[in-house]
Protein backbone atom coordinates (compact mmCIF):
# COMPACT_ATOMS: atom_id res chain seq x y z
CA UNK A 1 0.00 0.00 0.00
CA UNK A 2 1.52 3.44 -1.17
CA UNK A 3 2.88 5.62 1.61
CA UNK A 4 0.81 8.37 0.80
CA UNK A 5 -2.13 6.79 1.13
CA UNK A 6 -1.59 5.42 4.63
CA UNK A 7 -0.71 8.66 5.81
CA UNK A 8 -4.33 9.87 4.07
CA UNK A 9 -6.03 7.13 6.02
CA UNK A 10 -4.62 8.31 9.38
CA UNK A 11 -5.20 11.79 9.03
CA UNK A 12 -8.26 11.21 7.77
CA UNK A 13 -9.01 9.56 10.96
CA UNK A 14 -7.78 12.04 13.07
CA UNK A 15 -9.43 14.97 11.18
CA UNK A 16 -13.10 13.40 11.16
CA UNK A 17 -12.35 11.81 14.33
CA UNK A 18 -12.02 15.65 15.63
CA UNK A 19 -14.87 16.60 14.27
CA UNK A 20 -17.24 14.32 15.61
CA UNK A 21 -16.22 14.43 18.81
CA UNK A 22 -18.54 15.47 21.93
CA UNK A 23 -16.74 19.25 22.07
CA UNK A 24 -17.30 19.58 18.30
CA UNK A 25 -20.25 18.28 16.77
CA UNK A 26 -21.14 15.49 19.00
CA UNK A 27 -21.05 12.05 16.58
CA UNK A 28 -19.73 10.00 19.40
CA UNK A 29 -19.67 10.76 22.86
CA UNK A 30 -15.31 10.82 23.11
CA UNK A 31 -13.11 13.56 23.73
CA UNK A 32 -9.05 12.06 22.85
CA UNK A 33 -8.54 15.23 20.42
CA UNK A 34 -9.96 18.07 22.73
CA UNK A 35 -7.97 20.29 24.22
CA UNK A 36 -8.43 18.95 27.58
CA UNK A 37 -7.02 15.35 26.50
CA UNK A 38 -3.80 16.10 26.50
CA UNK A 39 -3.61 17.00 30.40
CA UNK A 40 -5.38 13.69 30.87
CA UNK A 41 -3.31 11.67 28.72
CA UNK A 42 0.03 12.92 29.23
CA UNK A 43 0.94 11.59 32.89
CA UNK A 44 0.27 7.90 31.74
CA UNK A 45 1.52 8.16 28.14
CA UNK A 46 3.56 10.32 28.33
CA UNK A 47 5.84 9.64 25.03
CA UNK A 48 3.07 8.10 23.23
CA UNK A 49 0.18 10.93 23.97
CA UNK A 50 -0.77 10.84 19.76
CA UNK A 51 -0.74 7.23 19.38
CA UNK A 52 -3.37 7.09 22.55
CA UNK A 53 -5.57 9.98 21.41
CA UNK A 54 -5.83 7.88 17.63
CA UNK A 55 -6.61 4.76 19.08
CA UNK A 56 -8.86 6.58 21.93
CA UNK A 57 -10.82 8.50 18.84
CA UNK A 58 -10.71 5.67 16.13
CA UNK A 59 -12.55 3.02 18.48
CA UNK A 60 -15.08 5.54 19.65
CA UNK A 61 -15.74 6.38 15.96
CA UNK A 62 -15.26 2.82 14.89
CA UNK A 63 -18.23 1.93 17.22
CA UNK A 64 -20.72 4.55 16.24
CA UNK A 65 -20.07 3.50 12.75
CA UNK A 66 -20.29 0.16 12.51
CA UNK A 67 -23.79 0.60 14.61
CA UNK A 68 -25.34 2.78 11.51
CA UNK A 69 -23.43 0.39 9.10
CA UNK A 70 -23.11 -2.72 10.33
CA UNK A 71 -20.41 -4.96 10.97
CA UNK A 72 -19.43 -7.56 8.12
CA UNK A 73 -18.58 -7.51 4.37
CA UNK A 74 -17.94 -3.69 4.63
CA UNK A 75 -14.90 -1.44 5.12
CA UNK A 76 -15.22 2.22 6.23
CA UNK A 77 -13.02 5.15 7.54
CA UNK A 78 -12.72 2.78 10.57
CA UNK A 79 -12.82 -0.40 10.06
CA UNK A 80 -10.24 -1.15 6.97
CA UNK A 81 -8.30 -4.86 5.82
CA UNK A 82 -5.63 -5.61 8.45
CA UNK A 83 -3.10 -4.76 5.80
CA UNK A 84 -4.54 -1.11 6.22
CA UNK A 85 -4.69 -0.99 9.82
CA UNK A 86 -1.56 -2.22 10.47
CA UNK A 87 0.43 0.03 7.95
CA UNK A 88 -1.86 2.82 9.95
CA UNK A 89 -0.24 2.13 13.23
CA UNK A 90 3.20 1.98 11.73
CA UNK A 91 2.35 5.72 9.57
CA UNK A 92 1.86 7.29 12.98
CA UNK A 93 5.01 6.25 15.06
CA UNK A 94 6.38 9.23 12.38
CA UNK A 95 7.03 12.04 14.90
CA UNK A 96 6.96 14.28 11.83
CA UNK A 97 3.41 13.16 10.45
CA UNK A 98 1.93 13.54 14.45
CA UNK A 99 3.50 17.31 14.60
CA UNK A 100 1.70 17.85 11.08
CA UNK A 101 -1.85 16.47 12.57
CA UNK A 102 -1.39 18.28 15.48
CA UNK A 103 -0.71 21.83 14.26
CA UNK A 104 -4.28 21.02 11.95
CA UNK A 105 -6.20 19.87 14.98
CA UNK A 106 -5.89 22.62 17.41
CA UNK A 107 -9.29 24.58 15.86
CA UNK A 108 -12.33 22.80 14.43
CA UNK A 109 -11.82 25.76 11.85
CA UNK A 110 -8.60 24.43 10.69
CA UNK A 111 -9.57 20.87 10.82
CA UNK A 112 -12.81 21.54 8.84
CA UNK A 113 -10.68 23.31 6.23
CA UNK A 114 -8.23 20.94 6.22
CA UNK A 115 -10.84 18.29 5.44
CA UNK A 116 -12.30 20.56 2.95
CA UNK A 117 -8.72 20.43 1.10
CA UNK A 118 -8.80 16.55 0.93
CA UNK A 119 -11.96 16.22 -0.38
CA UNK A 120 -12.88 15.61 -4.13
CA UNK A 121 -15.89 18.00 -5.88
CA UNK A 122 -18.38 18.24 -3.88
CA UNK A 123 -21.01 15.51 -3.51
CA UNK A 124 -24.80 15.68 -2.47
CA UNK A 125 -26.57 15.60 0.57
CA UNK A 126 -26.84 11.95 1.50
CA UNK A 127 -27.60 11.26 5.48
CA UNK A 128 -26.84 8.10 6.87
CA UNK A 129 -24.94 4.89 5.68
CA UNK A 130 -23.72 5.77 1.89
CA UNK A 131 -21.82 3.02 -0.31
CA UNK A 132 -18.81 4.70 -2.06
CA UNK A 133 -18.43 1.39 -4.46
CA UNK A 134 -15.99 -1.64 -3.94
CA UNK A 135 -12.77 -1.41 -1.58
CA UNK A 136 -9.89 -2.39 -3.74
CA UNK A 137 -6.68 -1.13 -2.65
CA UNK A 138 -5.80 0.91 -5.93
CA UNK A 139 -9.05 2.81 -5.31
CA UNK A 140 -8.11 3.39 -2.16
CA UNK A 141 -6.73 7.33 -2.12
CA UNK A 142 -10.09 7.98 -4.48
CA UNK A 143 -12.15 6.36 -1.91
CA UNK A 144 -10.85 7.79 0.75
CA UNK A 145 -11.29 11.64 -0.73
CA UNK A 146 -14.74 10.61 -1.49
CA UNK A 147 -15.58 9.95 2.27
CA UNK A 148 -14.18 13.25 2.98
CA UNK A 149 -16.11 15.07 0.42
CA UNK A 150 -19.42 13.54 2.38
CA UNK A 151 -17.96 13.99 5.70
CA UNK A 152 -16.97 17.47 4.97
CA UNK A 153 -20.67 18.48 3.97
CA UNK A 154 -22.01 16.59 6.67
CA UNK A 155 -20.02 18.55 9.24
CA UNK A 156 -20.74 21.99 7.31
CA UNK A 157 -24.41 21.22 6.87
CA UNK A 158 -25.28 19.15 10.35
CA UNK A 159 -26.18 15.79 9.93
CA UNK A 160 -24.74 12.80 10.05
CA UNK A 161 -23.35 10.78 7.32
CA UNK A 162 -21.27 7.63 7.24
CA UNK A 163 -19.75 6.56 4.19
CA UNK A 164 -18.45 3.30 3.52
CA UNK A 165 -16.99 0.39 1.01
CA UNK A 166 -18.40 -2.91 0.28
CA UNK A 167 -16.07 -6.17 0.24
CA UNK A 168 -14.60 -6.42 -3.37
CA UNK A 169 -15.98 -10.34 -4.33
Amino acid sequence: MNNDVVKLLVELRLLVGFLGEKSQNNWWGSNFIGTSSEAFLAPVFSRTTMLARYHGVCEAAMLVHDEHIGVGANYHLYRMPDSAERAAAKALADTALQQQLSDVLKSSEAAQTRLSDLATADTGKVEGPVVLGSYADGDLEQLLRQSASHYSRAFKEGYKCFPYMREAE
